[in-house]
């Protein structure tokens, strides 16, 4: 399979994992964001990952074009953050350790780009200091200042574990990657491993998500169940777990996002 190829299966592997607390899956789903806005998402993003793939256009454009495919099939915000991470990657090749090279040569074009998508989709962002999406003037000030991709991304609040990934060199996803090898070459089973995987990570990392809709008090409690699930991973003590986020209205949707990145990077090491 060449990249493009992969970074779809990645996203259809992550929405077909099940029990994963708190986000959709094959068994259950939101009022405004179903298991099929999922897969028409992924596939509709095949021609841009191709595009990143080949090195056509730009990261920031090719984020735009991805995200602007989604919208127009799905009407809401599906893979936000997780395009956000695959297209540099892929336009990487999978080498982690050029995305960081390739970001300080994207242009406040690319930035812009970006920001374009937010107004489309409108995902839930955390509010930060300086060169917030949502705020009025950000785009006089990106056009004013020249701030290229990696320069805004330098400063996200290091709880935004989307935006620090990809100036910190994937560790976070690199981990995941690890852990979903080990755990598929222990058990066998895909889902399991993936579904361990997203545990796993859920117990390392806070998610903004949850940050910015919740608070930080919930995500630290996330975090800390995450923790005791893994403890004894059993799937009825992650399923009692994704009933107890379900109920409560918390969705860790970034560190699915990660998952996705795992998955992806795994893939590329031959996973399956």
């Amino acid at each position: 399979m060449n990249d493009a190829q992969l970074g779809i299966l990645s996203l259809l592997l992550e929405v077909s994992t099940n029990p994963k607390p708190g986000n959709v899956d094959r068994e259950h789903e939101f009022s405004n964001l179903k298991f099929e806005h999922f897969i028409l998402s992924a596939v509709s993003a095949y021609p841009v990952f191709e595009d990143c793939m080949n090195k056509r256009g730009s990261i920031g454009t090719n984020f735009f074009n991805a995200v602007v495919r989604s919208y127009e099939i799905c009407g809401t915000n599906v893979h936000f953050g997780a395009f956000f991470l695959l297209i540099p990657l892929i336009w990487c090749r999978g080498k982690v350790e050029d995305v960081e090279d390739e970001l300080r040569r994207t242009t406040h074009e690319d930035s812009l780009a970006v920001l374009s998508a937010f107004r489309i989709c409108k995902p839930r962002v955390m509010k930060v200091e300086e060169l917030d999406l949502r705020e009025d003037n950000v785009k006089k000030e990106i056009v004013e200042k020249k701030v290229n991709l990696y320069h805004w991304l330098e400063k996200s609040p290091k709880e935004n574990v989307v935006a620090r990934e990809l100036i910190e060199g994937y560790w976070r996803s690199l981990d995941g990657c690890a852990i979903l090898r080990n755990r598929y070459e222990q058990c066998g089973n895909l889902n399991e491993a993936i579904v361990y995987t997203y545990i796993y990570l859920l117990s390392k990392h806070l998610d903004p998500l949850v940050i910015s809709k919740h608070g930080l008090d919930t995500a630290q409690y996330v975090r800390e169940m995450a923790k005791e699930v893994l403890k004894d991973f059993r799937f009825e003590n992650v399923r009692r777990f994704d009933e107890e986020l379900v109920e409560k209205g918390i969705n860790p949707g970034s560190i699915a996002d990660l998952t996705c990145v795992a998955i992806y990077l795994a893939l590329k090491e031959g996973l399956i």
